[in-house]
């Protein structure tokens, strides 16, 4: 028994100095990362790592840091049975500036069985879910030490990492500060104690990209349905709304009143688009109703120094 638990743990040892000694990979527009297991390459369809000879797939989704909390609370033996998943351990899993839970176990996939590793870990800014699954008939491949040695590796980007992996830059920032990104296209900021943008307690400030620009003569509306779907803003009340130059490229502008969702006070909304020729820029800002004329010039800062890379 022990030599047994011996040949384990140095198994284990190795794997993880092999994965030392290589240097973490950030999948496109991923906040998360890791050294990937040797013999797998970026997913082509999501965000991960594959080894498509084996059916082996390691994915990688990131969340605000306030749905820890939220995914623990569910992620008993039972939950995770409802989904097919025959829990056979779970550890507390030493992650780098985070709290990490690991499970493993198996997953009927059709006719087929999976090994799967599940990682949920979270820090004060970020939540990452990470997901290793192989059919059992291809798993010699990946043994359990070579799986656990990737997912120890499991890093995050800081917050000018994040900034720098967008297709923009940000030249001012007019006093407010990143919280996080998504999707590699999506930067919000604030300007308030608080990390956590939740409703518009403190002024908040959202860029995106996006594919499937609207024709020109739909622009108007395309603009006011966009920003109809503001998150944490109902009753929006459109105050004006009109197209624009931005940075030599044709723009529409949208001012509207609305309510916190979360906290039932008035807020402002600012929204700001620019079109190309095969996606858009949204920039969207959300204030308290008292404080836009304050903030308005910071607002249309941000804006004038978003530029594209």
């Amino acid at each position: 028994m022990r030599l047994a638990l011996a040949a384990v743990l140095f198994a284990f040892s190795a794997a993880l100095s092999g994965a030392a000694a290589a240097e973490v990979e950030f999948p496109r527009g991923s906040i998360i990362g890791l050294v990937p297991p040797e013999g797998m390459s970026e997913g082509r369809t999501f965000s991960g790592f594959e080894d498509r000879d084996k059916n082996a797939a390691l994915l990688l989704v990131d969340m605000p840091a306030e749905a820890f909390p939220q995914l623990e609370a569910s992620f008993t033996d039972a939950a995770l049975a409802e989904k097919g998943i025959k829990v056979e351990t779970r550890v507390n899993f030493p992650v780098t500036g985070a709290k990490g839970i690991l499970v493993t176990g198996t997953q009927a996939a059709g006719a087929v069985t999976l090994r799967k590793w599940v990682l949920l870990a979270g820090n004060d800014m970020l939540t990452a879910l990470v997901t290793f699954q192989v059919p059992e008939s291809a798993a010699v491949a990946y043994p359990d030490a070579t799986v656990r040695a990737a997912l120890s590796t499991l890093a995050f980007r800081s917050a000018r990492e994040q900034v720098e992996a967008l297709p923009y830059t940000l030249n001012d920032l007019a006093g407010f500060r990143v919280v996080r990104t998504l999707g590699g296209s999506t930067v919000i900021l604030t300007d308030g104690p608080k990390n956590v943008v939740d409703g518009a307690e403190q002024p908040y400030f959202v860029v995106t990209v996006a594919g499937g620009a609207p024709r020109e003569d739909e622009r108007g509306r395309f603009a006011v349905r966009t920003l109809a779907g503001t998150p944490g803003v109902k009753d929006i009340q459109v105050e004006r709304a009109e197209p624009l130059r931005l940075a030599n490229h044709m723009g529409y502008e949208v001012m509207a009143k609305g309510v916190d969702m979360r906290t039932g006070a008035p807020v402002k909304v600012v929204q700001w688009m620019r079109f190309g020729t095969t996606g858009y820029m949204r920039m969207v800002g959300v204030t308290p109703l008292d404080s836009f004329p304050e903030l308005y010039p910071r607002l249309r800062a941000i804006r004038d120094g978003v530029e594209p890379r």
